[in-house]
């Protein structure tokens, strides 16, 4: 749908290596839930990176791309679009960020995701985690759609009145 499989994935498998790992292992407190626990993994590991590349490719689907591309060409619409998402991208990456772990939280134990923000590509977990990559989507796709017609339809707004001054 957002092509964010792979791009879930490609984030994951990097964020997870050991190279991408602080040297410093960071634990949620003790007794935190599982979404607190999903969302200090998110934050460790910035799997919510996937928001700007992800909104590009929305915005370039929509009509109103379209319009702006007829009128200045394919290559300052991009232009112009990508602008104004890089611009709105930090006002929504919280949300984006809960939204993304709520749908880890959804599909892996507290247990299991302490596990793999404490070890890192070396939780035993981790390979399970990967394999949930498309229900966690799934559950990402219903939940940040929403967030992404508002962002998008911001970001069009911008350039079209760019493009009218």
């Amino acid at each position: 749908m957002f092509r964010a499989v792979i791009i879930f994935i490609c984030v994951l498998l990097t964020a997870c290596s050991p190279s991408a790992q602080s040297t410093t292992l960071e634990s949620a407190p003790a007794g935190e839930s599982s979404k607190d626990i999903a969302l200090a993994l998110v934050h460790k590991y910035n799997l919510g990176k996937n928001l700007t590349p992800i909104s590009y490719y929305f915005a370039t689907q929509s009509p109103f791309y379209g319009m702006i591309s007829n009128k200045v060409g394919e290559e300052n619409a991009k232009n112009i679009i990508n602008n104004e998402v890089d611009k709105l991208v930090p006002e929504y990456q919280d949300q984006w960020d809960k939204y993304l772990a709520s749908s880890i939280a959804e599909v892996l134990s507290a247990d299991k995701l302490q596990s793999i923000l404490d070890k890192g590509s070396s939780s035993e977990h981790l390979i399970e985690f990967e394999e949930k990559g498309k229900e966690i989507e799934k559950l990402m796709d219903s939940k940040s759609y929403d967030l992404l017609i508002d962002l998008m339809t911001k970001a069009m707004i911008a350039a079209n009145d760019k493009m009218v001054k």
